[in-house]
């Protein structure tokens, strides 16, 4: 039987067996599970007499359908009734965290009404105005806790503009009337129909920051005012943005407004160091990061506007640092010592100078010569002074002579000769006993230019004293205008009273020597006389001792025959026979 053949046949109602399986088929291809059948589905079936033989199937189909979407309706009401429960229990839950963080939350929260009375707060909100309970709060209107009442009309347009307002600066009172430095946080509260019915927030009270920041100011002012006697600038590195804060007179030290550096960042500040420095400062800085310095300390040269270096003594700590140590803020100070490292490089530059002094002045003490010295001495003051020519005068006998001279153009026209004393610039140097210095000494009358000197112009005269007695002086001469200065004169001066020692000892030799060969000279005549009269004493002697003989003799032979002599003899009283 083909499927129009089955269209076509007639439903048997006399067999209820067979349409109760007909009903379970239907309902199981419209998406019913049997479970949710009924037990007495077959008593639900209406029978065939019920609608009579003559019956339709699709009545059968359309109250299974019926029966399906009550099942269905009854069905979605359970999950429905779950999921309100489900919801309701979730909004209590996050009801009694709210709750929770209300009443436990540091930071003061609160609910008011739009007219200006609490609706709710917590414990923080109470203690940071100062009442003893929440009925104390209540009991004062919530525009009594600002400074200005006003001010909270104004806030509140704001927050219902724009829904929210967050830490905005307010400044509040509490029930003493002391300010309080406030961020404040709040919502509006609208109701069913949007409107505004009240306000919710938090306060962070401020008032301890701000109070610090103020006292850190007035500090920082009075650091910097402190710092700002001694020349210092200042400076304040944030690590995190590598930006630098400095004063005025940090800018000032190398040239700059402090507007033209701003803002300074470290690359800047590197570009601005010397690069021979930077290397052994950086160094320096990550030691003291790492905790294995103190405070960090260096001298370093930094740029000039102007394109000259400066020299600085850069000095600071870390006073800010992460937790894992990592630095976050160092602050310190710049002063400029360029004055302090010149007088350092001048004290070791005379230190090696007077090194050399003593060296070349101990060279001097081998010299006996008077000659021989003096021109050593100019040769070892070349060795530690530059100039072009120099000379040696001396005074003997109210004169003063040229001794020697080293590098003179024309020293056969000077060597030896003899000036008088009146020369100006002796007698200042006789009378002052200290160096005379002349810039430019074409333009000075007091020169004189011996020996055809008259390309100098730079000099300096130089005394020789010995015991305070003055014995003459060394001149030194270049072409350069302004060649010596203080520093020079102090070099030369001691260098002169060295040399002055040695020209005395040598005169003193000289002295001793001349003496010495005079007295020599003098030995050999007297030595000469003492010879002739040791010779003629002893041919004396001799024929003494033979006239003596021959005396004897002649007494004896007297004696012999019996005479006595009638004179003694005359050398027996004397000693030199009678020894």
């Amino acid at each position: 039987m083909n499927y129009h053949h089955r269209r076509l046949e007639k439903p048997d109602h006399s067999n209820p067996e067979r349409w109760k399986l007909k009903f379970q088929q239907t309902s199981l291809g419209f998406g019913f599970f049997p479970a949710l059948l009924p037990s007495c589905t077959s008593d639900l079936i209406p029978k065939g007499d019920y609608f009579g033989q003559s019956a339709s199937p699709w009545v059968t189909i359309g109250f299974s359908l019926a029966v399906g979407i009550i099942i269905i309706f009854i069905v979605y009401i359970l999950l429905l009734r779950k999921s309100i429960r489900d919801k309701t229990k979730s909004l209590q839950e996050n009801e009694e965290k709210y709750r929770r963080f209300f009443m436990t939350s540091k930071d003061p929260v609160f609910i008011t009404t739009r007219d200006g009375k609490w609706v709710d707060a917590n414990q923080a909100t109470i203690d940071l105005f100062g009442y003893d309970s929440k009925k104390d709060l209540f009991d004062t209107s919530v525009s009594q806790a600002y400074l200005n009442p006003h001010e909270r009309s104004a806030l509140l347009q704001d927050v219902v503009r724009n829904d929210f307002i967050k830490d905005l600066p307010v400044e509040m009172v509490d029930r003493r009337g002391n300010i309080l430095h406030t961020l404040l946080t709040t919502t509006a509260v609208t109701n069913s129909e949007g409107e505004v019915t009240g306000f919710q927030g938090t306060i962070r009270d401020n008032t301890s920051w701000i109070e610090a920041g103020k006292k850190m100011d007035e500090n920082r002012e009075t650091l910097e005012l402190a710092v700002t006697g001694t020349g210092a600038g200042l400076w304040d590195w944030d690590l995190k943005t590598n930006l630098i804060m400095i004063n005025d007179r940090f800018a000032d030290m190398i040239g700059y407004r402090k507007s033209e550096l701003s803002p300074l960042t470290i690359d800047i500040w590197e570009k601005l160091s010397h690069p021979g420095d930077l290397e052994q400062s950086n160094k320096l800085i990550l030691k003291h990061f790492a905790g294995d310095l103190y405070h960090f300390q260096t001298e370093i040269r930094m740029k000039h506007k102007s394109g000259h270096w400066v020299w600085v003594l850069n000095q600071g700590r870390v006073v800010e640092r992460n937790p894992d140590r990592s630095p976050i803020r160092m602050v310190g100070t710049t002063q400029d010592i360029s004055e302090r490292v010149l007088i350092r490089e001048d004290i070791q530059s005379f230190a090696d100078q007077l090194e050399a002094l003593h060296v070349v002045t101990k060279s001097l003490s081998s010299a006996l010569s008077l000659k021989d010295l003096l021109d050593l001495v100019l040769v070892k003051l070349a060795e530690i002074l530059s100039f072009d020519s120099a000379s040696i005068f001396l005074l003997e006998d109210g004169v003063l002579r040229i001794e020697t001279v080293h590098n003179h153009p024309h020293p056969e026209l000077v060597v030896g000769k003899t000036f008088s004393t009146d020369n100006q610039l002796f007698q200042e140097i006789k009378t002052k006993k200290k160096p005379i210095i002349i810039d430019n000494a074409m333009r000075d009358s007091r020169f004189q230019g011996w020996g055809e000197m008259y390309h100098v112009k730079g000099w300096m005269g130089i005394p020789l004293i010995i015991k305070d007695n003055f014995i003459g002086y060394i001149t030194m001469d270049s072409r350069k205008q302004s060649a010596f200065g203080s520093q020079e004169a102090k070099l030369a001066n001691l260098f002169a009273s060295q040399a002055a020692q040695a020209i005395h000892n040598a005169r003193l030799y000289e002295q001793l020597s001349i003496h010495a060969s005079s007295l020599e000279s003098n030995i050999q005549e007297r030595t000469k006389e003492l010879t002739k009269m040791v010779d003629h004493m002893a041919g004396r002697e001799i024929r003494m001792a033979e006239l003596k003989d021959v005396i004897d003799k002649l007494h004896q032979q007297l004696k012999d025959h019996g005479i006595e002599p009638s004179v003694q003899d005359p050398l027996k009283d004397l000693d030199y026979f009678n020894s």
